[in-house]
């Protein structure tokens, strides 16, 4: 497990100029782990951080990342933290295995999810009898939903953070998100047309994706804590929707990333920022909700239990907080 440098003092000199003054008043320590690296794919809660919005509700909030070999479900499970960022489809795995995550916050709306293949594909059976790569960290269990449900007999390869096997032609196709691997198999020079790919959620498979996350226990037992940093977070995202914020949004990720040592490029951090800010967006009423759709839970249950990938059925008010 590894700490988001943008916690230690001297990044916050150097990244986060914004953030105000700290108070000598005591604060309440929350610590939070992103399901992944610092990317744009959290923009909304880096920039809630940056910009003291979790300082001035009364918080001190400490950022961890998670890795492929611990996720941000282990560590809420484990105690090694209190708040979280993770898919839906993985809460309600780790719920189903015993650990009692609650929805706090839903931060996409709708599913990023696809799948690439090198060569065309007019249907789903044209994926039978391939190998597709998937991340060893989560993430690509509503391509096992879809997989299942349309009986395809393929091989999944574990493959770890890039897009390496694909590009050599070591996968015939492999798992992606639109904001993120996508945009890197484009970059990288590689001929995917839209005959390549299937979008997921135009298959029927629009699950919603990343929310923020915490225990039955610790919600019960800090509802104060948890609703200021809920508040404060939404407050990061609003914030970061403002197209005068989008530049400052992309340098300061961006920042923190290279101090991180992770590769990436301004111009893809924006690519992902737009992409995730659109996939907020309520198909429907173009609003931004930041709230769990109960339709698209129950039918996001349904196809995980058809599927085998969860074995009892979950209540959406039992799941969903407040």
């Amino acid at each position: 497990m590894r700490k988001l440098r943008i916690i230690s003092a001297a990044a916050l000199l150097l990244m986060c100029m914004s953030l105000r003054p700290v108070s000598a008043q005591q604060k309440d320590t929350v610590n939070v782990m992103l399901q992944w690296l610092p990317q744009c794919q959290f923009a909304g809660m880096i920039m809630a951080f940056c910009n003291g919005f979790y300082e001035e509700a009364g918080l001190e909030v400490e950022i961890f990342y998670g890795s492929e070999s611990y996720t941000s479900t282990d560590a809420l499970k484990d105690g090694h933290a209190d708040i979280i960022t993770t898919m839906l489809v993985d809460a309600l795995i780790a719920r189903d295995m015993g650990t009692p995550l609650v929805n706090i916050l839903q931060t996409s709306e709708t599913s990023s999810t696809m799948i690439i293949s090198r060569t065309p594909i007019a249907s789903a059976q044209d994926l039978n009898g391939m190998r597709i790569g998937r991340w060893t960290s989560g993430f690509f269990d509503t391509a096992l939903c879809y997989a299942y449900y349309n009986s395809l007999d393929v091989e999944w390869i574990p493959i770890l953070s890039n897009i390496y096997p694909f590009a050599a032609g070591a996968l015939d196709a492999m798992v992606a998100t639109e904001y993120n691997e996508y945009y890197q198999i484009l970059m990288a020079g590689i001929d995917v047309g839209e005959d390549n790919i299937i979008y997921l959620r135009d298959e029927g498979f629009d699950i919603p994706e990343d929310g923020v996350y915490t225990t039955e226990e610790y919600y019960n037992s800090h509802r104060d804590i948890v609703e200021r940093f809920v508040e404060a977070t939404r407050r990061g995202w609003e914030w970061v929707r403002k197209p005068e914020n989008f530049s400052e949004t992309i340098n300061t990720v961006t920042d923190i990333m290279r101090q991180a040592n992770i590769p990436s490029s301004k111009t893809n951090q924006a690519h992902m920022l737009r992409t995730v800010l659109k996939l907020q967006q309520d198909d429907k009423s173009k609003e931004i909700p930041f709230h769990l759709d109960k339709s698209r839970f129950d039918s996001t249950v349904r196809m995980l239990l058809e599927s085998n990938l969860i074995l009892s059925p979950v209540k959406y008010s039992d799941f969903v907080r407040p």
